[in-house]
């Protein structure tokens, strides 16, 4: 004789559904809602409160035609190590990338742009590899401040310069 497996059946609609499986089901919707993590909100940052952490004041000298120092404040990101700064510079309408090559603390001009690197922060061995280079860039006729602040060669589109003919972006320092 074969004997039979009862399994306790429940109608539902018109449907049979396996109590076995319901149960499964709820206990399974019971343990993992129970162990929902709950997402912590972090207080929001008022930008207008914070000061920036490396800024060097520049003014243009009228009688030079060139920059000259207000104030430096010396900053030990490059142990001294890094002395000059690669970049590269695209011409939107020309399409023309030159790379230059610029030492740190001096001014240079390139077309329409008057290029001052301040500074350069090469990554430790044992960081994450980043190259940042400490940028104040001026137009070279109405002596208007396009960009100034770091530029990450890792995150091109956060700080990235705004005008409508140039696009600069950081390759190295050494």
């Amino acid at each position: 004789m074969i004997a039979q497996r009862k399994e306790t059946m429940i109608i539902l609609n018109g449907h049979h559904k396996n109590l076995n499986k319901l149960v499964f089901i709820f206990i399974f919707i019971l343990i993992f809602s129970s162990n929902a993590e709950v997402v912590k909100i972090a207080p929001l940052i008022n930008l207008d409160e914070i000061e920036p952490s490396y800024d060097e004041e520049i003014i243009l000298n009228d009688d030079e035609n060139e920059f000259t120092e207000i104030k430096e404040k010396d900053s030990d990101s490059n142990d001294g190590n890094a002395n000059m700064a690669k970049i590269s510079i695209l011409n939107k309408i020309t399409t023309n990338v030159d790379t230059l090559k610029l030492p740190l603390k001096e001014n240079f001009i390139y077309q329409e742009l008057k290029i001052y690197p301040i500074d350069c922060h090469l990554s430790g061995p044992y960081e994450k590899t980043e190259v940042g280079i400490y940028l104040n860039i001026h137009h070279k006729d109405s002596k208007e401040k396009i960009f100034n602040g770091w530029m990450l060669k890792s995150l091109p589109s956060i700080s990235s310069m705004e005008h409508p003919i140039y696009d600069i972006w950081v390759e190295d320092c050494f």
